[in-house]
């Protein structure tokens, strides 16, 4: 869960539309200020889809959640309402469909490890033709560290999620 100071604490008393448009450029905000300091972070990750069919990742800093981690239950409830505000669907018909969905996009995490080195878990089924490694270690300013990128099945899409999400966007 977010910290307090970083909740939307309005956003059961605006529309659907609105909230998809809000917390997208929270979410940014956040990435946003994390790249500021140019220094590795740890975070969750999602690979998401355009309307174009391109993918782009969606960054999660760890900092800003409160036990200090980004986890994707916690965060696909937003991710849901950014689907929806990026697609030509009515958010409020798609969040219903897909809320507990959080293993329906290819998903990881950046870690720093036991023996301060830092780790990529990942799914091993990002997009196809997309540079996993180079995508994740310049959101997360990972350039000068060499992560270890390593498959974790608990990061791995499960095929009722995928199903589900993909036809509620539509693609």
């Amino acid at each position: 869960m977010l910290k307090e100071k970083w909740r939307c604490s309005f956003r059961d008393q605006i529309d659907s539309r609105t909230l998809a448009s809000l917390l997208t450029a929270h979410q940014r905000y956040r990435h946003d200020l994390a790249r500021r300091r140019e220094l590795p972070f740890a975070g969750a990750y999602y690979w998401i889809p355009t309307p174009d069919g391109d993918w782009c990742l969606s960054v999660w800093p760890n900092a800003f959640y409160e036990d200090g981690e980004a986890g994707h239950v916690d965060v696909w409830r937003d991710l849901a309402f950014i689907l929806a505000g990026r697609f030509p669907v009515e958010p409020n018909e798609i969040i219903p469909a897909i809320e507990n969905c959080p293993y329906g996009l290819p998903r990881g995490r950046v870690v720093k490890m036991g023996d301060g080195r830092w780790g990529v878990a990942h799914g091993n089924d990002h997009p196809v033709g997309l540079d996993l490694e180079a995508s994740v270690a310049d959101a997360f300013c990972l350039g000068d560290v060499k992560p270890k990128f390593f498959f974790d099945d608990h990061e791995q899409m499960l095929s009722c999620d995928r199903v589900t999400v993909r036809r509620a966007l539509g693609i």
